[in-house]
């Protein structure tokens, strides 16, 4: 099996079933409502700091990944639980 990266794919839902997710795309006029641009005058963020290279370890039951560990270089770490 490949390590590289391979984004998951939803199948869509068939009939009678119901979609673990939504999304709705916002008409353009709707979507300017939902998000403003900072008022003049607002501070930006200060750039990221630089730090090591972020590792990505993945959890496995048999050939289905149940988890997902991301730590950053910096050494804050996240973890995500994968349901199908």
């Amino acid at each position: 099996m490949s390590d590289a990266f391979v984004p998951f794919v939803t199948a869509p839902a068939s009939a009678g079933q119901t979609a673990l997710f939504q999304l709705k795309v916002l008409p353009q006029a709707e979507a300017k409502a939902v998000f403003e641009p900072l008022p003049e005058g607002a501070k930006p963020e200060l750039p990221a700091k630089a730090c090591g290279q972020p590792s990505v370890t993945l959890q496995r039951q048999g050939e289905v990944v149940s988890g997902i560990r991301i730590e950053c270089g910096c050494g804050q770490v996240i973890e995500l639980a994968c349901a199908y």
